[in-house]
């Protein structure tokens, strides 16, 4: 019973600048994502939960992050959701029953605080609630029950962030660190670590993003992201089919995307502005290791297609009161899942078809 799978992440990426009539009140919000290059210093899935889905996808592409003349505070909530229930091997879809894990179904509600102290130096905060039901095949009487579902939910992973933004005057360029702590359950009955709420551990994040004009009116733009996630405090869990307490050391996550977004479209259907975006999702996540892990079937590379939209509506221009809603889906087009026979004779990765994100905001 042991499912090393994959899911995807969040951020919005376009910049909020109204035309000269409402230019005092530019409140562009910055920055999807970019594509993944570089290591920096190691990270784990998850931005606020840790999962061995890879969930810390949601955390690039379309996003909460400064933008020039950003000052203050910023209160924004998420929601991710993923049915990862696809069997993957290698870089082609596996028989179903060649995998004990049957289906995993998460939502994701994030509550979050940004706070700009001045155009250099800024701190977030993310609260995740999940909700997770894990199918898997227990194996036949008398010492399994077959097949079935087991529900856990919790709060997630919570993430505390610093950043970094006075590389240049426009705040188009920063980086971002800080750590995911270990406030997730890992220990919920019927559910394996790396299928667990929490990873369990502590993990490093490090960032950085880059905006940037495609055409001199600003009506096109670019963005780039990348996030990287290490673990690297651990936590033992008690193991029911072992009957014994077991480590759990998840793999790395880098996660990174890049996209254009079309930055001119001005008053349509009530909103002071509307912005679609296009962007490319890269991962690569590491195996996971220790006795309670499942190395063979865990770690993949991805590449996603990631259609979104950005919708803006300013509600007081003098004090620069905006509200924000992002949505994108994010497919697939690559995946190579690491898979092999385990010792409980079950091989691949659960997969998700589409990944669902979304993001509301409120700048005051």
């Amino acid at each position: 019973m042991r499912k090393p799978s994959t899911h995807a992440t969040m951020s919005v990426a376009s910049s909020t600048s109204f035309p000269s009539s409402s230019r005092p009140l530019t409140i562009r919000l910055l920055a999807i994502v970019l594509l993944a290059l570089a290591p920096l210093i190691v990270f784990v899935p998850s931005a606020a939960n840790a999962c061995a889905c890879g969930c810390s996808v949601f955390d690039v592409g379309g996003g909460l992050l400064p933008q020039e003349d950003d000052h203050g505070g910023r209160v924004f909530t998420e929601w991710w959701h993923a049915s990862q229930n696809r069997n993957w091997i290698g870089s082609s879809r596996g028989p179903a029953d060649a995998n004990n894990d049957k289906r995993v179904v998460t939502d994701w509600v994030t509550a979050g605080l940004q706070y700009m102290f001045n155009r250099e130096w800024g701190i977030s905060i993310r609260v995740p609630y999940v909700s997770r039901a894990f199918t898997t095949d227990t194996g036949a009487p008398p010492d399994g029950a077959g097949i079935q579902t087991f529900n856990s939910r919790s709060i997630g992973d919570i993430e505390i962030m610093g950043m970094y933004t006075g590389f240049s005057s426009d705040m188009s360029t920063g980086i971002i660190f800080g750590l995911k702590l270990p406030t997730g359950t890992f220990t919920a009955q019927g559910l394996d670590r790396d299928t667990q709420i929490g990873s369990g551990s502590t993990d490093l994040i490090l960032g950085a993003f880059h905006r940037g004009m495609i055409s001199g009116d600003n009506a096109w733009q670019y963005f780039t992201q990348v996030r990287w996630l290490q673990p690297f405090l651990y936590q033992s869990a008690y193991n029911a089919d072992a009957n014994a307490v077991l480590l759990y050391k998840p793999g790395y996550q880098i996660d990174g995307a890049a996209g254009v977004v079309y930055n001119n479209l001005y008053n349509v259907a009530g909103f002071d502005k509307i912005a679609p975006l296009l962007q490319i999702i890269v991962s690569h996540r590491q195996r996971d290791s220790g006795p309670a892990a499942d190395p063979l079937n865990s770690g993949f590379d991805r590449i996603m297609i990631s259609p979104g939209i950005e919708f803006t509506k300013v509600v007081d221009e003098v004090n620069k009161r905006v509200l924000k809603f992002y949505v994108d889906v994010e497919i697939p087009i690559f995946y190579r899942a690491n898979a092999a026979i385990n010792d409980n004779g079950s091989m691949g990765q659960l997969i998700a078809p589409y990944l669902i994100k979304t993001v509301a905001s409120y700048n005051f």
